[in-house]
This record gives structure tokens, C-alpha cells and sequence, in this order.
């Protein structure tokens, strides 16, 4: 069992793709769907979620695209995944339901709500602007490599 959906994955790579662009420039989803290795029609589900949570805007016609809803600087990865899958919990006792009835006597729910806390506050400081730059860096050290092997 994974933490994260395929969805969220599909949804943090398509940002990333987004936030390389130059600011104000439209991308059209196949574009991102070809960079990204993302089906196209999957892609349409995760930015419809992506948009609905304000953290794409989407225009539509022949200079259509998407575009960032906000600042990069102004988006974490906890938000990217909880738009498309909802919130992120380690077990049933921590999440935003009821709780377990047994937290009270079992001693496992300390450590699953730290790991919950520890979890949330990994994703949040995880910026988009900051995985974007650091995108652009492997990028190129990539193309670097690449070419000292031709």
C-alpha cells in the first residue's frame, strides 16, 4: 500500500511541469501529459481537482493552457496531494474523522499521530517554487552528464 495515489503523483509531476514555465505562459495539457508520461485522460481528472482547489487556472480555446492558480512560492505538496485525494492520514486514528476509539488505551496512537504531524509538516514545507528550482538543477546537471558521455 503506498501513502500517496497515483493521482497525487500524477498531480505534483504536472505542477512541477507548470511552475517551469515562464510566468503568465499558458502549457496545454498534452504537453504536459507527453513531458510527463501522464495518460491524457487521467491528467484531465487530476487538473480539474487541481483547479477546483484554486491551485490551477484553466483557460480554455486556441490560446488556451493552464497556469498557476497562485505564487509557487505559495503552494506545498500537501495541498497538491490533498486536492486530488483528499487529506493524507497514517491510519483511522489520525484522521480528520471521529478518531479510533481505542486512542485512549492504545499505546500505538502516540506514534501514529507523531508520524501524522511529522508527515503534514514534510509536506508542508515542501514548495512548489523551491521543487521547481531544484528540478531545473537535475535537470541540467542530467544534460551535463549526457553530454560528457557523447
Amino acid at each position: 500500500m503506498t501513502l500517496l495515489s497515483r493521482g497525487a503523483d500524477y498531480a505534483i509531476r504536472a505542477m512541477l511541469d507548470v511552475a517551469s514555465q515562464p510566468e503568465d505562459e499558458k502549457t496545454v495539457t498534452e504537453r504536459i501529459a507527453e513531458r510527463q508520461d501522464i495518460p491524457g485522460a487521467f491528467l484531465s481528472k487530476v487538473v480539474a481537482q487541481l483547479t477546483q482547489a484554486g491551485l490551477l487556472r484553466t483557460h480554455r480555446g486556441a490560446a488556451g493552457g493552464v497556469l498557476l492558480g497562485k505564487p509557487a512560492e505559495q503552494i506545498n505538496l500537501r495541498q497538491i496531494v490533498e486536492a486530488v485525494q483528499g487529506p493524507i492520514v497514517v491510519n483511522l486514528c489520525t484522521g480528520p474523522y471521529d478518531g479510533c476509539e481505542r486512542a485512549a488505551s492504545c499505546p500505538a496512537s502516540r506514534v501514529f499521530q507523531e508520524a501524522q504531524r511529522n508527515l503534514e509538516e514534510v509536506l508542508e514545507r515542501a514548495i512548489l517554487a523551491e521543487l521547481s528550482s531544484e528540478a531545473a538543477r537535475l535537470t541540467a546537471a542530467q544534460e551535463r552528464r549526457r553530454g560528457a558521455g557523447s
